[in-house]
């Protein structure tokens, strides 16, 4: 008999290629990591380029004025009409940012703006509006040419920051924290229940060689999500990428070191659950917190303030600001080393408690 010892390398590399295919295979957690980031960014990509408008409603039958007709040629404000009733109504509801009444006064015109809290922000935008139309009117009206103060508007040159610019970064870390978290932890649990790990350990393969490659084939699959994720970015909705192919190659490192780092959070949980029905609300009160918190939608500055220390703090946060950085602020990896140590502190942290919990049967 030969004394020639198994290659691990070998083992390693089957390994790999069949936990890959097994994850390919696997419908939900390709749903999750890879078709429900590209469908948001698809749905939130063509919302984030649609042009903000204000709705204001004017009374019917308005008496000629020289208010309205200014209002009717701004492109950014749409005008609906109606009874004092029902616009008022519309407004209650949210439909309206405000309503205005030009009144004919003996001194001249009144105008009357109603608004609601039901929608602060645009509200705010269209009192800012009437205030300028309603100050250049006067300024028209008193056959004022020459005032004695002027704007002077002065315009550089810059990138539109546009909404998708913002939400993809955050659809890449959540794929990388789906794969991770889904595929690891239902994954190592199907394999515990059909012995498939029990009969792993009666061939030479090292325990470490095992878990490896399960590691890589989450790799590589977690660097097809990227790419696919930034090409669907990129052509449809023409994704910034600052430096073109150096800033895809940052992109791809950071993910590679965030899928790393996440992988702590799904040994973990896979040691903590001991089967189906308990992985799933474990798998979710790791999941949906950050994927609420960690900036995937909208930035943790929109959050109460009491909880933004938490948020900032997560580590998909951590990753999707250091994807922003070599993305929107055409910085470096170097640039973005503090936010590097902060998710990849996370998953040392928890790749150390994954040996307390991790269990092969």
């Amino acid at each position: 008999m030969s004394d020639k010892k198994p290659s691990q390398l070998r083992a390693y590399f089957a390994l790999t290629y069949y936990a890959f295919k097994a994850s390919v295979r696997n419908k939900s957690t390709l749903f999750f990591s890879l078709i429900f980031p590209i469908v948001f960014i698809i749905a939130l990509g063509l919302i984030g380029n649609s042009q903000i408008s204000i709705n204001l409603g004017i009374p019917q039958n308005e008496a000629q004025n020289p208010v309205t007709p200014v209002l009717e040629n701004i492109s950014t404000v749409k005008i609906e009409k109606g009874t004092p009733s029902f616009l008022l109504e519309q407004l209650n509801k949210g439909k309206l940012d405000a309503v205005v009444d030009v009144s004919k006064q003996d001194a001249g015109y009144a105008v009357e703006v109603t608004s609601s809290n039901a929608n602060p922000n645009t509200s705010a935008a269209a009192l800012s509006i009437l205030k300028g139309v309603v100050d250049q009117t006067n300024l028209k009206l008193s056959q004022v040419t020459n005032p004695p103060i002027k704007l002077v508007e002065k315009e550089v040159e810059g990138r539109k920051n546009r909404y998708v610019d913002f939400v993809l970064p955050g659809q890449i870390g959540f794929s990388l924290l789906s794969t991770a978290l889904f595929g690891t932890v239902f994954g190592f649990i199907a394999l515990r229940r059909l012995l498939v790990f029990k009969r792993m350990f009666v061939t030479p393969v090292k325990p470490g060689i095992i878990l490896l490659s399960q590691a890589t084939s989450r790799l590589i699959m977690a660097l097809i999500q990227t790419t696919i994720i930034l090409s669907v970015g990129v052509i449809f909705f023409q994704f910034y990428l600052p430096h073109g192919f150096i800033t895809f190659l940052e992109i791809l490192v950071i993910s590679s070191l965030g899928l790393v780092s996440f992988l702590g959070f799904g040994f973990f949980l896979s040691g903590l659950a001991s089967d189906e029905n308990s992985a799933g609300p474990l798998v979710n009160l790791v999941s949906l917190p950050q994927m609420l918190l960690s900036g995937v939608f909208f930035s943790a500055d929109l959050l109460p303030f009491w909880i933004q220390p938490v948020a900032n703090n997560l580590p998909l946060s951590y990753f999707n600001q250091s994807v922003r950085i070599v993305t929107i602020e055409g910085g470096t990896l170097v640039d973005a080393a503090p936010y590097l140590f902060g998710f990849l502190a996370w998953g040392a942290v928890m790749y150390l408690l994954s040996i307390k919990t991790f269990k092969w049967e």
